[in-house]
This record gives structure tokens, sequence and C-alpha cells, in this order.
């Protein structure tokens, strides 16, 4: 992150190398702090007083006072209503909760079929949504023209601080360029970060798509209260965004989350990549599409998890094998993370979500038995099926650089 000095609201790209870790904190840069930790609380316990906030940061009231105060003066938190004092007596509570009126971010998903943009608050919540198709054959010019008509209707006339960007493919998160992506090549070196942000004139920042949809975990799902967590992307493509003690995991320059090229079978298929026996090769859409048709499953060529559970119920036994071994052969990939770094909970995303509980169950049962046991199995829970994560994480990438949050 940036340490020199700025005033709250102003969002710089982050930066990173040895001499980062040598410098000293400033003041400004301790309230910058002081004032994430009030929003991270906020994020994830809701709506709270002054009084629960300094007990929740173990700081005494004059304290939370002066950090809450530019928060609020800047139009990004707003005292609501009194509540009821409590039989002890006192004065009633006013619960402070982000403004609807407060900053505004931009959030982008850039997949290898469409892009989605977003404008949304500090509160997660989305005000407005585009979206654009294009083919996979498209070349660079077109799709980033979907991009641009897109985001141009999500932020022209309307004031923001940012735009945080998920892209699918290798990603140069410094340079904000997407270094390559197999299944649209138009995306090959496309400088994303750097056309929005001539564009839009403000800070754009572009992460790899699980990332930011880990980003979205942390900040507005299922990880809020969580703090060691891999995000798991399934479908077409697999990919996992690693949070560790409350941190994003990523490599030099945006390198790493490349989890469906890890190898689990050195003599295996050939992967798009152009190696072989990828986790990719056995354990997403194409894969299973495959065995679909060989087992001769009805509508094979569109089978997904959600069509794959629903014939398993009907009593299909070639589709109750098929889902089992699908959900294996996800949980290998997710064992290996396992024995690495203990993740401990796994937030999926995507396809398998179609599957509802049958297909997490299925998944849960692998994962107790594949790691090793250490008394305590990994938990597997399954987000929304169309939740927009990767969408908020975007968001969360703006406001976690606003206010200096290591993510």
């Amino acid at each position: 992150m940036d340490v020199q000095d700025k005033p709250p609201f102003t969002a710089s790209p982050s930066k990173s190398g040895p001499v980062e870790s040598r410098r000293l904190i400033t003041a400004s840069r301790i309230g910058e702090a002081n004032r994430a930790r009030v929003l991270q609380v906020l994020h994830t316990d809701g709506p709270a007083s002054r009084a629960q906030l300094a007990r929740a940061l173990n700081v005494n009231r004059a304290t939370i006072a002066s950090i809450l105060q530019p928060l609020i003066d800047d139009g990004a938190l707003v005292e609501g209503e009194p509540v009821s004092a409590a039989v002890t007596g006192g004065k009633p509570a006013r619960p402070l909760w982000f403004s609807h009126h407060g900053p505004l971010l931009g959030g982008v998903r850039i997949s290898p079929d469409g892009v989605t943009v977003a404008l949304m608050g500090i509160d997660g919540k989305i005000r407005v949504q585009a979206s654009r198709a294009y083919g996979r054959d498209a070349s660079g010019e077109a799709i980033m023209e979907a991009i641009e008509e897109s985001a141009d209707e999500c932020f022209v006339g309307r004031k923001i601080i940012g735009i945080g960007v998920g892209a699918a493919g290798m990603v140069n998160a410094t340079t904000g360029t997407i270094i390559s992506m197999h299944l649209t090549p138009g995306l090959n070196g496309l400088q994303v970060g750097t056309r929005l942000q001539e564009r839009y004139g403000v800070p754009v920042l572009v992460d790899h798509h699980p990332r930011v949809q880990a980003l979205g975990d942390r900040w507005f799902g299922l990880g809020r209260h969580v703090q060691d967590f891999a995000s798991v992307y399934t479908g077409e493509a697999l990919g996992f965004g690693i949070v560790y003690q409350g941190a994003i995991v990523r490599g030099r320059d945006g390198a790493g989350g490349e989890s469906g090229h890890t190898t689990v079978q050195l003599d295996g298929a050939p992967c798009r990549c152009g190696r072989q026996g990828c986790w990719e090769t056995v354990a997403t859409l194409g894969w299973l599409r495959e065995r679909a048709a060989e087992l001769q499953l009805p509508q094979a060529e569109s089978m997904d998890s959600a069509a794959l559970v629903a014939l398993s119920a009907e009593g299909n036994a070639a589709a109750a094998d098929l889902m089992d071994l699908y959900a294996r052969n996800l949980a290998v990939g997710m064992a290996n993370n396992e024995e690495v770094l203990g993740s401990g909970t796994y937030i999926m995303h995507g396809d398998v979500c179609g599957g509802g509980e049958p297909m997490r169950a299925a998944i849960q049962a692998w994962m107790i038995k594949l790691p090793l046991d250490r008394g305590q199995p990994a938990t597997v829970v399954f987000a929304d099926a169309q939740d927009p994560m990767t969408l908020l994480g975007g968001g969360g990438l703006i406001l976690a650089s606003t206010f200096s949050i290591t993510v």
C-alpha cells in the first residue's frame, strides 16, 4: 500500500517492494487504520452505537468519538434514530451505519463471455448494474467497448471514488493488465486498468477474479466472521482466492490463485494451458459434460450441477455416481490446499451452487475423507448461486485502498 499521507476518500493503487516494510507509520496513517477497523466492525456486526463500537474495539468513548467524527463529517457514516435506553437508564443510543448518500464505488467483473458493472455504496448495496455479452472470438477493442458501454451506464454523471475490477485469466495487478485468458484470447494483453482510469479519471485497481471474489466474501458475504478461508470459483474454470488472518493472499504483481492449473495427475489429460493433468481437466463443466455424454445422460451437452443433482434425485444411478465423482474431483484440489494452508473453510461459488445441499454434502463428505485427519474437518459452504460477490469485491478493493486496509 502507498504509505504517503493522504486525506480520507482518496484512493491510490497498491504498491509493493522491500522498501515499503521499512517505512514508519505516520500519524495520519494511524488514523486511517483506526477508521478502517471501525468500518470492518460495522460490515461484520451491523449498525452499532458509539458505546458498542468502543467495547468491540477495546477503547474508551473519547477515542472512538475521535475516530468516528471524520467518517461522519465525510458522509461515510450517518447516525440512526435513537434506540431506547436499557432498563438501567441512560441516554438513548444512536446507532451508526453507512450513509445511503455516502461515497460511491465502482465494481467490474470481466468473464470469458461478458462484462458486468455495478455502482454501489460502501454499505455493499448495488445502486445500478449493467452488462454486455461478447463472443469468445471478440477482439480486444470489441471487448473494451462492451466494458466501457456498461461502465458508462453506471458511472457517467455520478461521483465515484474508484473502480475495482475482477478479471478472469492471469492478471498483473500492478499494471492493471490481463496477461492471458485461454478461453477468450481477445482479453490477452488488455490494459483495462489504464483504459478505465483514463476514461473516468479515478483510481482503478485490477486483480484476479477469485481474489476479488474472496474480498467480496470478506467484506460483504459469508467470510465476514471468518479469519481464514478459501473462496472457490467453479464452472468452466477453477480458481482460489485465499484469505489468511483476515488478509487476501497474493503473489508479486498479483501472481497466484491459478489453482485450476495445479497438477493432480502427472500423466493426465491435456489442459488448454498447454500442460497435462491440471485440476481443471477433471473438475470443470467441460469434463462433466464429456463424462455425461459417455454415460449417455440426457442433455449431456449442457450438463451442470443443478441438472446432475436433479437426475440423481430422480433415481438415475449413473447420474448419482457422476455427481459423487465430480464432488470428489473438486475436493481433491481443495484438499491439496487444506494440506498446504489449512484454510479450514471453503466458500464455494459458481456452478456447484446450483446443485444445492446434495452437492454441498457430497463435497463435504470428500473433504472429510481426503485431507489428513486433524480432528476438525474443513467446512464447505455454498454462496447463493446468483451472488454478486466479485462485483462487491471490486468495490471492496477501492474501499480497502481508500482506507489503507491490507487486503
